[in-house]
This record gives structure tokens, sequence and C-alpha cells, in this order.
């Protein structure tokens, strides 16, 4: 009996060992540049398939991977494989996940910070708890770069933006939620003002000729600009002048 336990666990062993063999595979999976090459991009729903396992059995499976490797590996393939683990993470997961995610994608000297800091973004698409999140980015230029805030304002952007790209999500309620948010920071953005007041225009059209925006123009408008970047600013401002 014992001799019989011992080979099913082993042989149990075999196969996750497996199953997590295949699912880095599909991490670290490059498609094909060959246009003429009908290349099918594998997915962890192969693992589930194959393995007739549930989605969070492949969950378990991901948080597996994502540990797998540390903060200072230097193998390009192995950093790949961590940092799209982190990408399905964001498809396959929850809520639950939020808090172990956050350890990642607080953490600015992690080379997967951007991968954790998406899939937080994923899980958070359709819930009313979107928006402080992102504003909890946005606002926190000590933890996350302005290639990362910027990101996160385009992300936003392409959620509200119809056959533009796949990211487009037809739910009204988040689109209102992100045009608030991006008057909020319309009227608050020091950094890039030029960026949040197009991205204010873009999702809230009455803005456009509004007092308001002629308002935080002014009010933003960094002292002593000079060359590209006050033409800019002068075009913006003299948008914002004319009338509906």
């Amino acid at each position: 009996m014992c001799t019989l336990l011992l080979s099913a666990t082993v042989a149990l062993c075999d196969v996750q060992k497996e199953r997590l063999q295949d699912l880095e595979n599909i991490c670290i999976y490059v498609e094909s540049d060959d246009l003429n090459d009908e290349d099918v991009s594998p997915t962890p729903d192969d693992i589930i398939r194959k393995y007739n396992v549930t989605t969070n059995d492949v969950l378990r499976d991901l948080w597996t991977l994502s540990a797998k490797y540390s903060l200072s590996e230097t193998n390009e393939e192995k950093r790949l494989a961590r940092d799209i683990a982190f990408m399905w993470i964001g498809h396959y997961g929850s809520t639950n996940d939020l808090a172990q995610l956050a350890t990642v994608m607080t953490n600015s000297a992690d080379y997967a910070q951007e991968y954790a800091l998406f899939a937080c973004f994923q899980i958070l698409e359709h819930s009313p708890a979107l928006i402080p999140f992102v504003r909890s980015v946005v606002t926190n230029s000590c933890v996350y770069s302005l290639g990362l805030r910027r990101m996160i304002r385009i992300r936003l952007s392409d959620i509200c933006t119809e056959d533009y790209t796949d990211m487009y999500l037809n739910d009204p309620a988040q689109q209102a939620r992100i045009a608030a948010f991006s008057l909020e920071r319309a009227a608050a953005e020091h950094e890039e003002p030029l960026g949040a007041d197009a991205f204010a225009c873009q999702l809230n059209p009455t803005y456009r000729h509004s007092q308001q925006r002629r308002n935080n123009l002014a009010a933003l408008r960094p002292p002593g600009l000079t060359g590209k970047r006050a033409e800019l600013y002068d075009a913006a401002q003299a948008d914002a002048a004319q009338e509906d």
C-alpha cells in the first residue's frame, strides 16, 4: 500500500512539474513574424484543457511561476516568464489577488512592476474601484515613473475609444467615471498638463471651449515656457478660447 501511495505521489508531482513547464513555455512563447504562418499563440486555457484542471488551478500555477525567478534575475527569457505570468494573473485573477500584486506593483526596483500594475488594472476594469486605483498611481511620482503614469492614462483612453484598440469596454457607467476623472486630472495635473487637457477634451466634448478649460490651462501653465512647448500651450489656450 505504501509503495502504491508513493508511486501515485511521484506520478502526481511529475504531472505538476510538466504542467508548470508547459505554462512557462506559454509565457515565453514568441509569435512568428512570418505573415504567411497562421500562428496561434497558446494561452493558459490550453493548460486547462490538456490537464483537465480549473481556472483556479492555473491561477495558482501562475503565482508559482511568478515566484520562480527573483528580482535579481538577469536572464531575459526567465524575466519574460515572470512578466507574462503577471499578465495572465490579470486575466484569470480576482480582487483576492490585488494585495499580493500590490507588493510587486509598488516596488519600482522590480522589473515586473509594469506587468503587476496592469494586472491590477485588468482585474478592476469594470469596477468603480478602478478610478481610486488609478488615482493612487497617477498621483504617486515617488513609486511610479512618468512613463507608467502616462500609460495608465492611455489605457483609460483606450477603454473609452471604440474601434481603436481591443481595450474598448462597452460599459457606459465606467466610461462616465473615467470622463469625470479626466476632468479632475485636467484641473490638477502639473507634470503633463497638456496631456491631461487632451484627455479631458477627448472624453468630454463640452469641455473643449469651456471657461473651466480656460481657467485650468491658465492656472497650470508652467512659467517661462519657450520654444515648441510654448507653441503647443499657446495652441491649446487659443483653442479653448473659441466659442462653440
